[in-house]
């Protein structure tokens, strides 16, 4: 292992230049944060995070050979771009976090747990957005996760705004253009880092789920080859070659939020995300409350292992795409 990798696993982040061979400048705004500022810039302003857990390896694996190839000369930054790994701790103790997840604390809640080791990540990052959009307003937030569980669209995304709102044409094709087989469109506050990117800054942001965890070390290798390939194109100011197919969309019509420890999910510990359920099914149980599937319905991101207050899984139905520009 060697490269950018290899020195965020070891506590230094010194592996890329201040410029680059491109003439692109990069200035680290904090710890394995750094803006990349084109000598001309051309393509929409770019912002790529992954690690925000610490066990979604391969898209951390995935952008870190990506600026590896920029500090080697291999691949040319033509759009002003913002690069975050988040969650360096828990990358490095092979945890999904320490403390609190991360991508629960955005949105300012980080303020309220003062002594998580994951607020002050929290805070730096949306600090470094902030700065980012004040510059470069309109950016594209893709924030690359992997899902726990397998599924039935290997790759999926989440869109964390109104899913009342027609999808333009060109976001379907992008993300068609990154391998993506679903999207899942959420209207609810959420504290997840693109919902913030989204919300505070007016970011087109996606959640994109590649693949599962995996060990830290495994690759990406072809899986996520259309997601590696996306993103370079727009870290180069191209558009990104086209998908196979647009993905089939998903709204999000319930969740299911775990009150106590009391909550049991009926959902077997194997079912792939995106799993139809049964109409009238018993899905889960806390307490007095008690959830059943409606018509239509498939459960996505099922764990019954969150902590209290936490969403436990999300139940979707398909959606008629409504085309924007």
């Amino acid at each position: 292992m060697t490269g950018l990798l290899a020195g965020l696993l070891a506590g230094d982040d010194a592996a890329l230049p201040a410029r680059a061979p491109c003439g692109a400048r990069l200035e680290r705004l904090a710890p394995a944060i750094w803006q990349i500022e084109p000598q001309a810039p051309a393509g929409r302003p770019l912002i790529v995070s992954a690690g925000v857990h610490g066990d979604e390896t391969a898209p951390v694996e995935l952008v870190c050979a990506i600026a590896d190839a920029v500090a080697a000369g291999a691949l040319a930054v033509r759009a002003p771009w913002l690069l975050a790994l988040g969650n360096l701790a828990a990358l490095r103790a092979a945890k999904r976090y320490l403390d609190d997840d991360l991508n629960r604390l955005f949105g300012g809640r980080h303020a309220g747990k003062p002594r998580s080791r994951e607020a002050p990540r929290a805070a730096a990052l949306e600090d470094a957005v902030a700065a980012f959009c004040n510059r470069h307003p309109g950016a594209l937030h893709l924030d690359l996760h992997s899902a726990i569980r397998a599924s039935l669209y290997r790759c999926f995304a989440i869109h964390p705004m109104d899913e009342a709102a027609p999808l333009p044409a060109a976001s379907l094709r992008l993300l068609a253009g990154c391998g993506i087989e679903a999207l899942v469109r959420t209207g609810a506050p959420s504290p997840t880092f693109t919902a913030h990117s989204a919300r505070r800054h007016g970011c087109e942001a996606y959640t994109l789920e590649l693949g599962r965890v995996r060990q830290l070390g495994a690759g990406a290798g072809g899986e996520f080859a259309a997601a590696d390939a996306c993103v370079r194109a727009l870290i180069a100011g191209l558009p990104p070659a086209p998908g196979a197919a647009p993905p089939i969309v998903f709204r999000v019509r319930r969740e299911l939020i775990k009150h106590s420890d009391d909550f049991r999910l009926a959902v077997p510990p194997d079912a792939p995300n995106f799993t139809p359920l049964e109409p009238g099914a018993w899905i889960a149980r806390d307490g007095d409350t008690t959830w059943h599937a409606e018509p239509g319905e498939r459960i996505v991101f099922p764990n019954p292992d969150v902590a209290p207050g936490l969403r436990a899984g999300v139940l979707v139905v398909a959606e008629p795409v409504g085309l924007g520009r």
